[in-house]
């Protein structure tokens, strides 16, 4: 991402900087120094409707002002973000996830790295502003908002939430679903009223004539996944203003499987209604088809919280209509999974049944096989009994599972075929050697994993873990800066730097850390309650209140915030505040010998004498039935 560039001439940048020259006409006091006016409408632009417009913005206008640095610390979202940039914005810390592709590929992206994402763009917007114009009032128009998809919709509550801290960004939409208008910050307005007001019309809706659609469809017969990303909305659009459904189920396929690809699992969920009626005639006869549009279907469903709905599609689009037994394999394994990881309640007795048919299936494929499909899959199974095994508390065999599979594959494809997989066995059996507590053997499998995929993020993040549980700070510290280098930000990784430093008797920088993930996910009860320690102990009274009052009011039922607060109450000489966190806790914990000790000495206080004593009887009570 380096060089000069050409002063930007982006068709979103003409018109966002356009916006930006409000009519005249309109009211002064509505008129903001700058204005941005984009369309969330997910079938207009997919998954980043509006979001692409405002961050190719940003993009263009920083790496035209040369602000190199910044851009690369945010490379990778900008990479996810901005498919029509993607010939000059280097994927500098690309993991297996993201390079594998067909039978490679054989773990999916949690939903929760889409987040990551999110929080990473808002972050950039929010440095532009501040580099760009850090006083000047800046408002961002949502046109479409009830039509956003997720990760949008996501992304703009973010933007008004945390823009709002500094008067970095106004974000006005044109309605929200539920009349919630105070949704994440955000003022919804009426359409017609923001738009007017602003000197500003209706977004058009994109469009493709015949001749565009005949040269589109033409580049991407090549089946290119970053050319089928950026233009499936405008073939989805042009199908459906002819009423053609069944070739818009066609693209709605591929569409869901793209946004699968990524991570992004309610955008994919929600092309099932465009897909499911169309499925049998789109895939015919073909069982390989079947099977890879329903698994993808599943992914999506199922991970949005569908969980019902997910396994039934299984139950009835698959199981009846699937005879090889290498496909029959993968749908029981795709079962047991359902039943062991997705359901609300695990069913542990339907997951071994499944798993185990899983595995019997595959052993009557193998005549019909090439070896090495073979052996893939048969490792690929057993993994997953390895995971049921766990959760059986069988860890022998889990472990014993892994590192056979292990061997297996290394055998039979060498060191380079399914690098990712290989990558995921050593994973797993450094999991179960965590759950052991065997952290030595642990750490030397994740070194294994992270030999073969060393931009995955989260290993490192766990890694720290097990160091600083082992009181390694130093080497945990250096393993949470990694795993924040390798990542979109994300509040967990900076939470646990955070619990490092404060081991490390460095205050200062842990409080940054808090903050940092506090602005990712202001919703952490326990990390509000741990800054409050450290706010207390540096003399921040105030400080530590506000936060234990947070910290109470995400988490009602936090015994230890409470006590802590009724400390910082009674010092304070605020006894009746005091008094009521201790019956709080005393409600939940009445056994705790403490707390009426604690309850007695501001019973004390207030010159309450019997009901002092009272306590101090129940507390001997409570230290001699213990």
């Amino acid at each position: 991402m380096t060089g000069a560039v050409e002063p930007p001439t982006s068709p979103t940048l003409q018109r966002l900087r356009h916006a930006a020259d409000a009519s005249p006409d309109a009211p002064a006091h509505a008129v903001p120094d700058r204005l941005f006016h984009v369309d969330a409408d997910f079938s207009h632009d997919g998954t980043w409707s509006g979001v692409r417009n405002l961050v190719e913005a940003a993009y263009l206008e920083l790496l035209e002002a040369g602000h190199s640095e910044l851009l690369e610390r945010h490379h990778y979202e900008l990479y996810r973000v901005l498919p029509q940039h993607r010939d000059r914005i280097f994927l500098k810390h690309a993991c297996l996830t993201d390079t594998a592709n067909g039978s490679e590929r054989t773990r999916n992206f949690p939903l929760d790295r889409a987040y990551r994402l999110v929080h990473g763009l808002v972050g950039l917007l929010l440095e532009w502003k501040r580099l760009t114009a850090p006083n000047r009032r800046w408002v961002v128009v949502v046109e479409h908002h009830a039509r956003a998809q997720h990760l949008a919709a996501r992304f703009f509550a973010e933007l008004a939430r945390r823009g709002a801290r500094d008067h970095a960004f106004e974000v006005l939409v044109d309605g929200l679903p539920g009349g919630n208008v105070e949704h994440a910050g955000m003022r919804a307005s009426p359409t017609a009223l923001t738009l007017s007001s602003l000197g500003l019309s209706p977004l058009p809706a994109p469009s493709l004539d015949d001749d565009a659609r005949e040269t589109l469809e033409r580049q991407l017969q090549g089946n290119d996944i970053l050319a089928w990303e950026e233009h499936y909305p405008h073939l989805l659009a042009y199908h459906g203003s002819r009423g053609d459904v069944l070739a818009r189920a066609g693209v709605a396929m591929r569409a869901l499987c793209i946004c699968n690809h990524y991570g992004y699992y309610h955008e994919s969920a929600s092309f099932a209604d465009m897909v499911l009626p169309h499925l049998d005639t789109i895939v015919g006869d073909d069982e390989n088809a079947r099977w890879n549009y329903i698994g993808n279907l599943f992914q999506g469903i199922v991970t949005t919280g569908a969980e019902q709905f997910a396994l039934d599609l299984l139950l009835t689009h698959a199981e009846p209509r699937l005879s090889r037994p290498d496909i029959r394999a993968r749908m029981h394994y795709l079962l047991s999974m359902a039943y062991l990881r997705y359901t609300k309640t695990p069913d542990l007795s339907k997951a071994e049944e499944h798993i185990l048919q899983a595995v019997a299936s595959i052993d009557a494929a193998k005549p019909q096989m090439a070896a090495e499909d073979h052996s893939f899959l048969k490792v690929f199974i057993d993994n997953g009994l390895a995971f049921l095994r766990v959760r059986q508390g069988r860890q022998a065999e889990a472990l014993s599972l892994c590192q056979s599979g292990y061997a297996l594959l290394t055998h039979e494809l060498g060191d380079e075929r399914h690098r990712l997989h290989r990558s995921v066995l050593q994973y797993n059996t450094a999991q179960v050697y965590a759950m052991l507590n065997r952290g030595d053997d642990a750490l030397e499998h994740y070194r294994k994993s992270i030999e073969m995929d060393p931009y995955y993020s989260e290993y490192y993040n766990e890694v720290g873990n097990i160091l600083q549980r082992a009181e390694r700070y130093e080497e945990a510290h250096a393993m949470y800066d990694l795993a924040i280098e390798y990542s979109a930000p994300y509040p967990e990784v900076h939470y646990n730097r955070g619990v490092c430093l404060v081991a490390m008797d460095r205050a200062d920088e842990a409080l940054a850390c808090f903050a940092l993930s506090l602005e990712l996910n202001p919703a952490q009860p326990e990390l509000l309650a741990l800054r409050a320690e450290l706010r207390e102990a540096d003399g921040d009274i105030d400080g530590a209140l506000e936060d234990y009052d947070h910290a109470i009011a995400l988490a009602p039922q936090s015994v230890p915030a409470r006590v802590n607060r009724a400390v910082l109450h009674y010092a304070g000489g605020r006894y009746h505040l005091a008094l009521a966190d201790m019956d709080q806790a005393i409600a939940q914990e009445p056994a705790e010998a403490g707390h009426y000790l604690n309850r007695a000495e501001i019973h004390k206080a207030m010159a309450q004498r019997e009901l002092y004593q009272r306590d101090l009887a129940a507390a001997e009570a409570c230290e001699a039935a213990a």
